[in-house]
């Protein structure tokens, strides 16, 4: 498992590809299925021979990979069951290790400016007291203990690969419960906003974020010639896939987010690696792939597409730059409460109710993890926000190989770009940050 063979991945992708079907058919089996990976998990993780203590990392990837896909499929499993399943994998691994557990000491700082805010919770319930803490401060939670995990850690570009692929393969999945689900495309009329329609029933924003995630994944296996799935024709053709379902949700976010951190990532390595023609004629494959799954996305929704990604003209709610459907208010209202609670912040999972009474006319949640922070948290909450930030940029700047570098690049905007759209709501970017941390070894 450790390190599967091309044959043994196809396996495991055909298992996958059923589990699609299987999932779309007879969606309650999600909660057994959640059950089942934590069972294996931890069979496998205490017992089983574990070279360089890569089962909680192969564990965790699947679990970011299927989490959205458990809530496409109404598991009954609680809602934060992926944050919290990727937090016991990675303890077991530190039980497995039996060694002194790594500290970092910047992140340690980052999670512990988040707890005084804590006081602010009112205790009129102890459940609702327990709702606000799990779920505001899980994501947190797991982004620290995987850094921890990680930290000093040597993974070299197989390891990597490996890792993601067990992201890729209930991605896989995903895409089939989606493409099931997808609603007569012929009659079908798109409009230039996201729709659960086109996203397998679920949030559009977490959905594309997921591809996005899986994306960027594949595009370092393309560069580095370490394919996710064993082959570059199918990791081609997932991307095709990816792709255009990231396309056809209309949420922007987890696509933006991808392409910003890809070519952010690919610019540093065209200007440090000497495999320049090799690098130009990759992506110029990539480039003609995109662009074609690009065209037949524009033709597929009448270019309803093209409005909502602002490349032609439209109302408002259809233009690129300017159309931040109602987040550049909830920002300021943000700010508004920082400043109104400036010493320990209004606690944790509080603003949702205070943006109401600042001016939005409802409740809301935010979306982005910056301004929440802080909102809920104070100046506890902007120090833990200078850490969060700054530590992705100590790693770009560090004197790394450029072959360890790109993928921190990749990872740690990626992770920034998705906590800026989407918050913490799902545990990829926790995750996906936590990949700036390992030493990466050729």
């Amino acid at each position: 498992m450790h390190n599967p063979n091309y044959r043994q991945k196809l396996v495991y992708i055909l298992f996958n590809l059923i589990l699609g079907f299987i999932l779309f058919y007879m969606p309650f089996l999600s909660t057994y299925f959640g059950l089942a990976i934590i069972i294996l998990a931890t069979y496998m993780i205490l017992s089983q021979p574990d070279h360089n203590g890569m089962f909680p990392l192969i564990f965790s990837s699947y679990i970011v990979g299927i989490e959205v896909l458990l809530r496409m499929c109404e598991s009954t499993l609680f809602w934060e069951f992926g944050k919290y399943a990727v937090i016991y994998f990675i303890l077991l691994g530190f039980i497995r290790r039996k060694s002194i557990i790594n500290i970092h000491l910047p992140l340690l700082c980052y999670f512990l400016f988040l707890l005084p805010s804590i006081i602010n919770l009112p205790m009129d319930s102890l459940n609702i007291w327990r709702q606000n803490v799990a779920f505001n401060l899980a994501g947190p939670a797991c982004l620290t203990i995987l850094t921890f995990y990680l930290y000093n850690m040597r993974i070299n570009r197989n390891e990597l690969m490996n890792i993601l692929f067990f992201s890729f393969l209930p991605i896989i999945s995903m895409s089939i419960v989606i493409i099931l689900k997808m609603p007569d495309i012929q009659s079908y009329h798109f409009m230039p906003y996201s729709d659960p329609l086109t996203s397998g029933g679920y949030g559009p924003n977490q959905v594309s974020t997921i591809f996005g995630f899986i994306i960027s994944g594949v595009f370092i296996g393309q560069l580095s010639k370490k394919y996710i799935s064993g082959s570059k024709y199918v990791d081609l053709l997932s991307l095709v896939l990816f792709i255009g379902l990231g396309l056809i949700t209309f949420s922007r976010g987890g696509l933006f987010a991808a392409i910003i951190s890809i070519v952010i990532a690919f610019s540093f390595y065209f200007y440090r690696d000497y495999r320049k023609l090799y690098f130009f004629f990759q992506t110029l494959i990539i480039l003609i792939i995109s662009t074609i799954t690009w065209y037949t996305v524009v033709s597929i929704t009448d270019g309803a597409i093209s409005k909502r990604y602002g490349l032609i003209g439209g109302t408002y709610g259809e233009r690129l730059v300017l159309d931040l459907t109602g987040r550049a208010q909830i920002y300021k209202i943000d700010l508004d409460i920082f400043s109104d609670y400036l010493l320990t912040g209004c606690g944790p999972g509080q603003a949702y109710n205070l943006r109401q009474n600042y001016g939005y006319g409802k409740v809301v949640a935010a979306h982005t993890e910056f301004s929440r922070m802080l909102a809920e948290h104070g100046i506890l909450g902007l120090l833990s926000l200078i850490l969060l930030l700054g530590i992705p940029i100590y790693y770009y700047f560090s004197s790394e190989p450029p072959n360890s570098k790109i993928i921190k690049i990749l990872f740690g905007t990626l992770a920034l770009l998705t906590m800026f759209h989407s918050a913490m709501r799902i545990a990829m970017p926790c995750f996906a940050y936590s990949l700036i941390i390992p030493k990466y070894d050729d």
